[in-house]
C-alpha cells in the first residue's frame, strides 16, 4: 500500500495542481484553457469532439479549463443558427479568447419595400433612405413609420444621375450626373436648382459641415467654397497645384507637389505637415480624412497613412485593382478583387494581438469582392459575384462565413439603429424582417 500510494499520491496532487499527462509527448504538461463568449446564449460547445458545456444563459460565456497545450477544434452550435468553427493554440497557464462570436439564424427572411429601385442612398441619420427609381423618380422611404414620401416627379428629377450625397444633417443633397451637372436638392422643401459653376471637370464635391449651403470643391488643381442657396464661388486659397484635398472640421487638408499641407479656415493659419514629398508625376491622388486619421490613395490602388511622429506617408497596403473601403471606429476594412484587409489604428488585443496601424490580412475569397459594409467592429456583410455573404474579421485558423440565398445583389445598407439589413436585389429594395444583431 505504501509503494501504491508512493506512485499514486504525485499523480493525485498534480492534477489537482491542473497538470495532466500528454500520452502524445509522455510527459505531465501544465494545462491551459479557452473562454468562450456567444450570442445569442446557451450554445452548445464542442473541443475535439467531445461535448463539454454551455454557454451560460444569464452571462452568455464558459470557461473551460484543463486542455492539454495543443491545437484543439472548437465547434459552437444552436439549433436553427448556423454554426462557428475554428481550430485554436491553447498554451500552458494560458487562456485562449473566443469572446465575440455571433450566431446568425439560418433562415433571414426579407420584405420587399419597392420593385422599381435603380439605386439608393442611406440618409445621415440611416432611419430615411432616399430611393432612385428605374422611372426617374425621387422617392424618401422612412425605415421607422415604414412609409415612402415622393421628393422629385420623373420631370424634376435629373436624367443620368451616378451619385447622391448628403449634408451633415440631411437637410442639403448634392446630385452629381454623369454628364457634368451639379445640382442641389433641399430635401425638405423638395426642392431642386442647378449649380451653375459646377462642371465636368469639378472633383472632390464635400459639403462644409459649419455652413449646409456651402461646399468645398476642386477643379483645375485649385480649391474653391461655393454658396450653392446664393450660387457665389470664391477661390478658398491661393494655391494652383493641389491634387488632392479633404475636410476634417475646421482643417483642409491638401496634397500639392508630393507634401501634406494643413489650413485652418476659422483661424485663418497654414502649414506644411510632410518632411519628405512623395513621386507623383504621372498619378492620380485621392486624399481622405478617416477616424482622424489622414489617407492618401496613390492610383486608386496603394494606401498610404499620414505619420503624426514621423511626418512621412507610410505605404499600408499595395493592390492589383482598384480599392474600397469602409471604416467603423478605429477599424478600417480595404478590399480590392478577391482579398481584404484590415487596418487598426488602435492597438487590439482579441480576437488577435495586433499594435496600433498594423495590416491584418483577413482573407481571400475565390470570387472577388462588390459591396462592402460593417456590422459591427468584428463581423462584416459583403457581396461575392452578387451573392450575399456575412463573415467573422477573427482569421485565426479560417474565418467563419456563410451565403444568404439572395442572388442579385448590387448594393448593400446595415442600419446601425434598426440592426436591419437592406439590400438592392436587381430592382427589389428588400429589408430584413429580425434583427441581425442584439
Amino acid at each position: 500500500m505504501v509503494l501504491v500510494f508512493a506512485v499514486i499520491a504525485p499523480s493525485i496532487i498534480m492534477y489537482s495542481q491542473g497538470y495532466r499527462f500528454d500520452i502524445k509527448k509522455m510527459k505531465f504538461l501544465e494545462t491551459g484553457g479557452i473562454y468562450i463568449k456567444t450570442t445569442p446564449s446557451d450554445a452548445i460547445v464542442t473541443i475535439d469532439n467531445d461535448y463539454k458545456n454551455r454557454t451560460s444563459g444569464f452571462s452568455k460565456d464558459v470557461l473551460i479549463q484543463n486542455l492539454l497545450p495543443e491545437n484543439h477544434n472548437i465547434k459552437i452550435e444552436k439549433e436553427n443558427y448556423y454554426s462557428w468553427e475554428k481550430t485554436l493554440e491553447v498554451k500552458e497557464k494560458k487562456v485562449t479568447e473566443a469572446k465575440y462570436i455571433i450566431l446568425f439564424p439560418d433562415e433571414m427572411p426579407f420584405t420587399s419595400i419597392d420593385n422599381d429601385v435603380k439605386n439608393f442612398y442611406p440618409f445621415p441619420d440611416n432611419n430615411r433612405i432616399l430611393l432612385l427609381t428605374v422611372s426617374n423618380e425621387l422617392l424618401s422611404y422612412d425605415s421607422e413609420k415604414k412609409e415612402t414620401q415622393k421628393i422629385l416627379s420623373k420631370t424634376q428629377t435629373p436624367y443620368n444621375i451616378y451619385d447622391i450625397s448628403f449634408s451633415a444633417t440631411g437637410k442639403r443633397a448634392l446630385i452629381k450626373t454623369s454628364t457634368g451637372l451639379h445640382y442641389l436638392l433641399n430635401t425638405e422643401t423638395s426642392t431642386i436648382s442647378l449649380i451653375k459653376s459646377m462642371s465636368s471637370k469639378t472633383q472632390n464635391v464635400v459639403f462644409d459641415s459649419n455652413n449646409e449651403g456651402n461646399f468645398f470643391y476642386q477643379s483645375n488643381n485649385l480649391i474653391y467654397r461655393i454658396n450653392a442657396d446664393k450660387q457665389t464661388t470664391s477661390r478658398l486659397f491661393k494655391k494652383d497645384t493641389v491634387s488632392a484635398f479633404a475636410i476634417n472640421g475646421n482643417d483642409v487638408y491638401s496634397f500639392e507637389n508630393g507634401l501634406l499641407y494643413k489650413d485652418n479656415i476659422l483661424l485663418n493659419t497654414n502649414e506644411t505637415l510632410s518632411k519628405e514629398s512623395l513621386e507623383i508625376k504621372g498619378k492620380t491622388y485621392e486624399l481622405v480624412a478617416m477616424e482622424n486619421e489622414i489617407f492618401l490613395i496613390e492610383n486608386k490602388i496603394t494606401v498610404y497613412l499620414f505619420n503624426k511622429e514621423t511626418k512621412i506617408f507610410d505605404k499600408k497596403i499595395e493592390a492589383k485593382t482598384e480599392l474600397k473601403y469602409t471604416p467603423f471606429y478605429e477599424r478600417i476594412l480595404f478590399a480590392a478583387d478577391n482579398e481584404l484587409w484590415l487596418l487598426l489604428l488602435k492597438e487590439t488585443e482579441t480576437p488577435f494581438f495586433s499594435k496600433a496601424y498594423s495590416v491584418v490580412f483577413i482573407s481571400r475569397f475565390s470570387q472577388n469582392i462588390g459591396d462592402i459594409k460593417w456590422l459591427n467592429g468584428d463581423y462584416f456583410v459583403y457581396t461575392l459575384n452578387d451573392k450575399i455573404n456575412i463573415s467573422e474579421i477573427d482569421n485565426r485558423d479560417h474565418i467563419n462565413s456563410f451565403e444568404l440565398p439572395q442572388s442579385g445583389i448590387s448594393k448593400i445598407f446595415f442600419n446601425g439603429n434598426t440592426k436591419k439589413l437592406f439590400l438592392l436585389d436587381e430592382e427589389e429594395l428588400i429589408v430584413s424582417e429580425n434583427k441581425l444583431l442584439p
